[in-house]
């Protein structure tokens, strides 16, 4: 179901459910920390619709503030600004009203405005000024949530994320890409890309592995030519067990990545990064890496076969497993190394006891 097919406001979906989930886990933790080291924030909502659902569910919008408002961790002097842009005209009154009834009397530093306007156009004209004026982007979080695959550029995208305190989060709509691979879309598909790259899925027949090389190329686009240096996506499959979309992280920062993983992990406790609207919530997994140890051997493994015969410092050792595995860092992974026999870690700096401890700021030295 396209944009223009819905009406004002609509029914929500499971796998919206679990989008907003992701998207309130994230903002609990990202205005805190950035409001930590800065004065201003802001975040911006493309196609931020009506602010709610049918039967009364919160839209990203209302979610967005409520964590701001509702968090007792924000300095409150530190400025934060929202930009819900919503092109429909009734969908945004219907916001403003929504924005207007839940949040009577906000806190000082916190603002808002509601932009009945096209997302690229606003967002750029907001980064044209900006430059015009040789002023620098505040730190922003921009979730960009169409219905459809034309509505923004990655040209846009790469604007936002040349600065350094920029994050995206995308809801990127694999399944309309991979049904519009033909010329009657290339040039709506080009601009979402930024090349024509996306022509060699053309080429394969197999379904699930034509959406993975869309997926991993839009990936590849947005690290190009100074984007994101982190990506994670997490995949959206509808009742017929076809994936619908993607949502996409990218950030500069590291600890940007830890932060979205663990959000995503709430939805998803198996670390598959995945979720279909025929399993729902509440499903049991075997493998929990919130709660359970089953998937720290495989951790541990990873780790191993990276550092082997090196000395590490255990902050490096925490970066690779949030940066280039599917887990979480506990310093408990590495007792799976040490406690084997024979060990293969031969030993640890700065330990204070002969407990199996892993001090902050030690050296781990792994055998060969």
């Amino acid at each position: 179901m396209t944009h223009k097919k819905l009406p004002t406001i609509w029914p929500i979906g499971p796998h919206t459910i679990a989008k907003h989930q992701i998207l309130e886990e994230y903002l609990k933790a990202w205005f805190p920390i950035v409001g930590r080291w800065t004065g201003r924030i802001v975040y911006l909502d493309g196609f931020a619709g009506p602010g709610k659902y049918k039967d009364g569910e919160d839209g990203s919008p209302i979610i967005a503030m409520r964590t701001a408002v509702e968090h007792t961790m924000i300095k409150p002097t530190t400025e934060i600004v929202f930009g819900f842009i919503e092109n429909d005209k009734k969908r945004s009154e219907v916001l403003k009203q929504t924005l207007e009834e839940r949040f009577e009397q906000l806190p000082q530093n916190v603002k808002y405005n509601v932009i009945d306007s096209n997302f690229e156009k606003s967002v750029c004209d907001m980064l044209d000024s900006l430059e015009e004026n040789e002023q620098v982007l505040a730190p922003t979080f921009a979730f960009i949530d169409p219905f459809g695959y034309s509505d923004f550029s990655m040209n846009l995208v790469k604007r936002l994320l040349n600065y350094d305190k920029s994050e995206v989060l995308i809801t990127f709509m694999t399944g309309f890409v991979n049904r519009f691979l033909d010329p009657v879309h290339e040039e709506a598909v080009s601009k979402l890309y930024g090349s024509k790259d996306f022509l060699e899925a053309k080429d394969i027949p197999n379904t699930e592995e034509r959406i993975n090389f869309l997926l991993k190329l839009y990936e590849k686009k947005l690290k190009e030519n100074n984007g994101a240096k982190y990506v994670r996506s997490f995949e959206m499959v509808g009742h017929d067990n076809n994936v619908v979309y993607h949502l996409i992280f990218g950030t500069k920062h590291w600890k940007g990545l830890e932060v979205i993983k663990r959000a995503m992990l709430k939805v998803d406790s198996r670390g598959m990064y995945s979720f279909s609207d025929r399993i729902g919530f509440g499903q049991t997994f075997f493998v929990n890496i919130k709660e359970g140890d089953d998937w720290m051997p495989d951790a541990a493994e990873l780790i191993f076969k990276h550092f082997r015969g090196q000395s590490i410092e255990i902050d490096k050792i925490h970066r690779f497993v949030i940066t280039d595995t599917p887990y979480m860092f506990k310093k408990k992974i590495l007792t799976c190394l040490e406690k084997k026999i024979p060990s293969q870690i031969l030993r640890v700096t700065n330990r204070k006891t002969k407990t199996l401890s892993y001090p902050d700021r030690c050296v781990v030295t792994f055998s060969k």
